[in-house]
């Protein structure tokens, strides 16, 4: 599989001469497969296109705001990816293929190690429910959680999140399934663990975008990522990335409390099982 990556990765790269020259934000970290798993994905994506591309990082790291705001005006950048919103489908162009099935919507909670008897694996459904939970306070999952009828407190910063969990003002920090496990691993220290028995999970996509007038780039993004989810290799890309770290979750042995996401674009596209993850 890494073979056929570094493949698509040369053939993209070939021939620059004529190569449209697609931009995107430069990626966070190299040995992080969040990061990087996406900007395989568009390789592979674009190199079933008849069109010849050419991948250029930008030369620095940038927010997702200001990448979005140099999307949106076409000036330093040509695609990007990030989670979806009613605002961002409005400002930017979608292709309506979730790039980590959905995974991102599997929600796994970071709690105080001598608290996991308040979330044993026989309590029921409305005693997890009933428990106070920490966010970003200007977080779109801190909505999602409300809007679902727990009990939020939002943090003004990252490390406030542990802060409060510590102090025993909330009860557990729900996390990204794709997050969870290198945060555990640095918070350990501070008595802060992975919970073992209960996941929540709602509907959430993470898409790529381009500016609304590159409909040319969104086509070739979106027929590319269709052929390889048809023959198999999107899914293929996606274990081998993730395969071991979902392996660590557990997540088909874990009480699941199913959410409602009304903040969801209505143009998602649910019913597509072929593109989103199911625990087994």
């Amino acid at each position: 599989m890494m073979r056929a990556i570094l493949c698509c990765f040369c053939l993209l790269l070939a021939n620059t001469t004529f190569a449209e020259l697609v931009r995107y934000p430069a990626i966070a970290h190299t040995e992080d497969p969040r990061s990087v798993f996406p900007l395989a994905l568009l390789e592979l994506a674009l190199a079933q296109s008849p069109r010849p591309y050419q991948l250029q990082s930008s030369a620095e790291r940038m927010s997702k705001s200001r990448s979005m705001v140099f999307l949106k005006e076409q000036t330093e950048l040509d695609v990007l990816w990030t989670m979806t919103s009613v605002e961002r489908e409005l400002d930017l162009r979608p292709i309506r293929i979730p790039i980590f099935r959905g995974l991102s919507g599997y929600r796994i909670m970071l709690i105080r190690a001598d608290q996991q008897a308040k979330f044993a694996a026989d309590a029921p459904e409305t005693a997890i429910r009933r428990l106070v939970y920490a966010q970003g306070h200007d977080w779109v999952d801190a909505k999602v959680l409300q809007l679902n009828g727990f009990s939020v407190l939002g943090a003004a910063g990252y490390d406030n999140l542990f802060s409060m969990l510590e102090k025993g003002r909330v009860d557990g920090v729900p996390r990204n399934a794709l997050e969870i496990a290198d945060e555990a691993l640095l918070l350990a220290p501070r008595n802060i663990v992975t919970e073992q028995h209960w996941v929540l999970h709602y509907p959430t996509a993470s898409y790529f975008f381009v500016n609304s007038a590159n409909e040319q780039l969104a086509k070739d993004i979106e027929d590319g990522l269709r052929k390889i989810i048809a023959d198999g290799t999107f899914e293929q890309l996606f274990q081998q990335f993730f395969a071991g770290h979902l392996a660590e979750l557990k997540l088909q042995q874990r009480q699941i409390i199913r959410l409602k996401n009304p903040l969801l674009p209505a143009q998602t596209p649910i019913k597509d099982a072929r593109l989103w993850y199911y625990p087994q």
